[in-house]
């Protein structure tokens, strides 16, 4: 007998193959989006699409019933929690006035602007779309940040991005709800509005300001271990979300929001751990209800829409989102590169897409089947092509303005004051680049800024040290410190918090798997042991010196240069090069003619053999040995 939907045993077998091919080709979308840098958005939108029951029909989201709402609800919960948690308070507070101009005359702008064009174009009815508008004003946190992380922009504009993506999510999903109300109570009067939204913002305020209190007081006493303290935290993030949805519907998004504000802005030391875990439990709803909700979506209704979604979404890009930034930008806060920036950066994300399907769900529900179909198409058209475009953006348009070029931007930060540092300091500023010297000890710093170096006192652990320092995503970061555990977190740091891709590390003692199987992200500064505090000394008393050489092109020449440095092995390291003028810390003998100069750290005696191996004819340019004067 063939197992029937109404058999208890195929609808847990259904269930059971939704989530488990749902997690499946989450995380290979995951994969993928790592692997070739995009937003992950992309391949888990076109896998979803691809294998629901209107493509392969390899599961169906619609088994989960009712149930499908329950997810939706929760991840975008921790999701938004994970965006406010990551939310930069200090970077926040100068771009405040930008910011509250863009949550609520851009806001205004792209909703209206949007819902015109929609309605145009498609001819969907006026409430349409202006549901379609109220949900298109969000931009997204999930896929702005993988994003950015990919995007050489100035700090002010990619925190503004981050931050209006995490603030506008809230605004936008209460906009969307009144929306819907409206349509399916057939009008609002400005009372029953005003006294929704001041329900909603109560709500969420005080009750996800109370969630915040309660974790931030459950890390701080520490009776609680390690391990318990990210399950608390989601155990409080999951009871305001439900309380303040009983209390007012749509505003546990606000208050997840919030929490995730309050945690953050209680700088919590030794919060690493938590944000990691909310940051795996985001990326795992993230791609569980992309592939759900974009499996559940009807191709045909997309099909429909034919080129008219394709010029909603034009006009969306072209017209709506560069007059919601020039219509909201204070004047004299951002030039005329940042601007275009901002306005041609909108891309669309998991929370719209939630927001769509449940209002797709509620327009069905209210027997609107061709609204319902209209909205979802648009939404999803509008994900798909903003995601695609603001990916080409990300690499093309910091290339045209010339920020890859921009000498401002040459900035090398150097973590622990020795003379290691000292030496590496001196050598990028003689090459056009700012080096940067970063400790915790003031009286080492202020010596070297009488000598006219570049200092930032802070502490290395702590993620405002490196912005006050003007870390950026393209600086590169070299942790310089004796401490092998110090540099390693260092380097995580950089990465998690600021994007870097590749910070470089100085190591006593590399374990043999490192760089092969264990933190392959991370260079290893002269790609052996280096033992910081011997080479320091070395510099601080003369015995030793960091040159900078230009290598043999090849041949004969380049394997004598090569041999000479592994005969001397134990009184010199090579700690990288330049390429196309920029530094390069991974360093290996094969990639020896790539290199326009190598930085070679050696004993005092070593320096005079060292010339007479890349002596070239007088007429090669450029000069055969460029060494880098000695700490003081």
């Amino acid at each position: 007998m063939e197992p029937h939907a109404a058999d208890p045993h195929f609808a847990t077998h259904a269930i059971l193959q939704a989530v488990v091919v749902a997690v499946f080709l989450g995380i290979c979308a995951q994969v993928l989006a790592h692997r070739f840098k995009l937003p992950a958005i992309l391949p888990l939108l076109l896998l979803g699409m691809a294998a629901g029951p209107f493509g392969l029909a390899l599961f169906d989201p619609g088994a989960l019933g009712s149930g499908l709402e329950v997810v939706i609800h929760l991840g975008v919960a921790v999701i938004l929690f994970e965006g406010g948690l990551s939310l930069d308070l200090h970077q926040l507070r100068q771009i405040g006035p930008a910011l509250r101009n863009l949550l609520t005359v851009g806001t205004a702008v792209t909703w209206v602007g949007a819902g015109m064009v929609a309605h145009w174009v498609t001819g969907a009815s006026p409430s349409t779309a202006a549901l379609f508008g109220a949900i298109v004003t969000f931009t997204g946190p999930t896929v702005i940040a993988p994003l950015l992380r990919h995007m050489v922009a100035p700090k002010k504009v990619r925190t503004l991005l981050v931050s209006e993506g995490l603030m506008i999510d809230p605004i936008g999903a209460v906009l969307a709800y009144l929306v819907l109300q409206w349509i399916e109570r057939a009008g609002l009067g400005f009372r029953g509005v005003a006294i929704e939204i001041l329900g909603l913002s109560l709500a969420g305020i005080v009750l996800g300001g109370f969630a915040g209190v309660l974790a931030v007081l459950a890390v701080r006493r520490r009776f609680l271990g390690e391990e318990l303290r990210s399950l608390v935290i989601l155990a409080l993030l999951f009871g305001s979300f439900l309380v303040s949805e009983m209390q007012a519907p749509q505003s546990g998004i606000l208050a997840s929001v919030v929490m995730g504000l309050v945690v953050s802005a209680a700088e919590i030391p030794d919060l690493g751990p938590v944000k990691a875990f909310k940051g795996q439990l985001t990326v795992l709803f993230i791609s569980v209800l992309f592939v759900l909700l974009s499996g559940q979506l009807d191709l045909g209704a997309i099909y429909d829409l034919g080129t008219s979604g394709l010029l909603v979404v034009a006009g969306l890009i072209l017209l709506v989102r560069p007059l919601s930034i020039l219509a909201s930008m204070p004047f004299g806060a951002f030039d005329w590169k940042e601007k275009l920036l901002l306005g041609l950066t909108a891309p669309r994300g998991i929370v719209a897409a939630a927001v769509a399907s449940l209002a797709a769900i509620q327009l069905r529900a209210a027997g609107l089947m061709e609204d319902a179909a209209i909205l979802e198409g648009l939404v999803y058209i509008v994900i798909l092509v903003t995601c695609a475009w603001a990916t080409v953006m990300a690499g093309l348009l910091p290339r045209l303005l010339g920020y890859l070029d921009d000498p401002a931007r040459r900035r090398v930060a150097l973590v622990g004051a020795n003379g290691l540092s000292v030496a590496l300091a001196r050598l990028f500023n003689e090459r056009g680049w700012t080096a940067v010297v970063v400790d915790s000890v003031a009286k080492k710093l202020a010596k070297l800024r009488e000598q006219g170096f570049t200092a930032v006192v802070g502490d290395a652990r702590e993620s405002d040290t490196y912005d006050r320092a003007g870390v950026e995503r393209d600086t590169a970061v070299v942790a310089l410190t004796p401490n092998d555990a110090l540099n390693l977190l260092v380097a995580e740091l950089v990465r998690d918090d600021l994007g870097v891709e590749h910070p470089v590390v100085a190591l006593q003692e590399p374990s043999r798997e490192f760089g092969s199987r264990r933190r392959v992200w991370i260079d290893l500064l002269a790609d052996r042991d280096l033992d910081v505090a011997y080479w320091s000394r070395q510099l601080d008393d003369g015995r030793a010196r960091l040159v900078a050489l230009v290598p043999p092109d090849g041949g004969q020449e380049a394997q004598t240069f090569l041999s000479f440095l592994r005969e001397n092995s134990a009184r010199q390291r090579v700690l990288g090069g330049f390429k196309g003028g920029r530094p390069v810390f991974d360093w290996s003998p094969e990639l020896l003619p790539d290199f326009e100069e190598v930085m070679v750290l050696c004993h005092q005696e070593l320096v005079a053999d060292l010339e007479a191996l890349v002596q070239r004819p007088e007429e090669a340019e450029p000069e055969p040995l460029r060494p880098a004067a000695e700490t003081q």
